[in-house]
């Protein structure tokens, strides 16, 4: 303990201090050195990301596509403008433009996903639009897809084992063929090999319908009832002594094909 003695008076100084005080001297303390610690740790990520970017990690080193049936892995990498060149950082900022841009210039793509694995390895997920059937016209055929959509590469044959679109109308259009087409069981789309309305001059039967099967048979049916019906057709089909024409516009009943002369 220390005596001060200051004009005549005697103070006693113990070394005491006010418990604010010790506070506010350890906060400031604390502040220092948290402020430092923060800089610090920025400065290092800012070093750490500027060196990830520019090494060639941060570029993207390969490219994989899943999920394609139709559709060339290459066109989609051609679509995405990503290449070893591309970092993998600007590719994540735009994702979303990059997916819309190949949807855009590859209409057979439904959705279009991407992500990296072992950092810059990039793996694109494609989901193709269903293909319904393919349209002839007088100079080749095309593609119909399940959103009723036509595309414009012409095909000198169709491929797989799809139907054949002819001849729409008012009451026939090409957006209810396809929805039939697309309510049927997978047998029942197999055995169909040609799709026929009635032509947009014939006003008798407006809703008419005429499919051609794998097997031989022609059906004849409505287009507003023809969904629900279509499964009687195996069991008239199996009854049936020769191919000829099943009708189900109204009830449901076959005959055979008119003896040629």
């Amino acid at each position: 303990m220390a005596r001060k003695k200051r004009n005549n008076l005697i103070f006693i100084d113990n070394g005491y201090k006010h418990p604010v005080k010790k506070r506010r001297h350890r906060r400031n303390i604390f502040r220092k050195i948290s402020f430092k610690s923060y800089f610090m740790l920025l400065l290092l990520v800012l070093i750490v990301s500027i060196g990830y970017v520019f090494s060639p990690l941060g570029h993207v080193s390969q490219i994989s596509v899943k999920g394609t049936n139709y559709i060339g892995a290459q066109q989609i990498i051609d679509a995405s403008k990503i290449s070893n060149d591309s970092l993998v950082v600007q590719t994540l900022f735009q994702k979303r433009t990059i997916c819309r841009q190949i949807k855009r210039q590859v209409p057979l793509v439904k959705k279009v996903d991407y992500h990296y694995d072992n950092l810059n390895h990039l793996k694109i997920t494609v989901q193709e639009y269903q293909t319904v059937g393919f349209l002839l016209k007088k100079d080749g055929y095309y593609r119909i897809l399940e959103n009723s959509q036509i595309l414009h590469s012409k095909l000198q044959q169709p491929i797989g084992n799809f139907p054949i679109y002819q001849d729409f109308g008012s009451k026939t259009s090409l957006q209810r063929f396809v929805q039939l087409y697309l309510h049927l069981s997978l047998k029942l789309r197999n055995d169909i090999s040609e799709i026929h309305g009635e032509s947009k001059n014939q006003t008798k039967h407006p809703y008419r319908v005429m499919l051609y099967m794998n097997d031989g048979n022609i059906i004849i049916g409505d287009i507003r009832t023809l969904k629900s019906k279509l499964s009687y057709y195996p069991e008239i089909a199996h009854q049936m002594q020769t191919k000829g024409i099943v009708n189900l516009e109204v009830g449901a009943y076959s005959r055979p094909f008119p003896k040629k002369n």
